[in-house]
């Protein structure tokens, strides 16, 4: 594996030779977060060679070869040399990579993950929720986390609206009236809360399976005859 430090190192000297291969082509440094993930995915998976190439980020950056006469003795190991060679910055006579261990299972990993993005961004374009997703899956805990952030969005997009959001609330403004109101409206307050849930992870930009001024209307004649039957 690698550390934290590591790939922050690793993530320093990859900005660093990008950022003076641009200069020196005389380009404007692209600031695409996207594209940079993908570059770096391409770097460390496909183009590095871990074997004979070790990693400094002093003097904005470079590379040298593990089996040069002053840097033999520290950062070459013959038992494993597939190990990440990084300089320790502050230490340049250690090896802070020396723990990294299968470096080969890792570089498959960027390799993949840098082929498998390449696929949903490229001609023909595959259509997709997320293209992140692919690579890294959301677990439950972070899907709930996700429409709660939803929820609180819309609640406070209807309260700065005025009337509380009018005709256009439809099956979220309900949601959050049926959730604020306690009485009798528990349970149906779940299942809209899930209903949201459900189709929003799904939608990719359609409109809910029910219109809105539907839902308005059904709301309204239920309030309308709860007070016929109170007089």
């Amino acid at each position: 594996g690698v550390g934290s430090f590591m790939l922050q190192m690793m993530i320093v000297s990859f900005l660093q030779h990008r950022e003076r291969e641009e200069y020196n082509a005389g380009r404007q440094s692209m600031l695409n977060l996207g594209a940079l993930l993908l570059e770096f995915f391409e770097l460390y998976g496909i183009d590095f060679n871990y074997v004979t190439t070790g990693i400094s980020v002093r003097s904005d950056g470079f590379y040298f070869p593990k089996g040069s006469k002053d840097r033999v003795e520290n950062f070459w190991q013959p038992s494993r040399p597939f190990s990440l060679a990084l300089e320790h910055p502050f230490e340049i006579t250690a090896d802070a990579g020396r723990g990294s261990y299968r470096m080969q299972l890792i570089q498959r990993s960027f390799e993949v993950a840098f082929r498998t993005l390449m696929a949903y961004v490229s001609e023909p374009v595959q259509p997709c929720v997320s293209i992140l997703r692919n690579i890294l899956p959301p677990t439950e805990e972070m899907d709930k986390r996700a429409t709660l952030l939803k929820v609180d969005r819309i609640e406070k997009a209807l309260n700065k609206s005025p009337g509380g959001g009018g005709s256009g609330g439809g099956v979220m403004n309900m949601a959050l009236k049926t959730g604020r109101g306690g009485g009798g409206g528990g349970g149906r307050n779940v299942s809209t809360y899930g209903a949201i849930s459900r189709r929003d992870s799904r939608s990719t930009g359609s409109n809910m399976s029910v219109s809105s001024d539907e839902e308005e209307s059904r709301y309204s004649a239920g309030r309308g005859r709860k007070k016929r039957q109170r007089r």
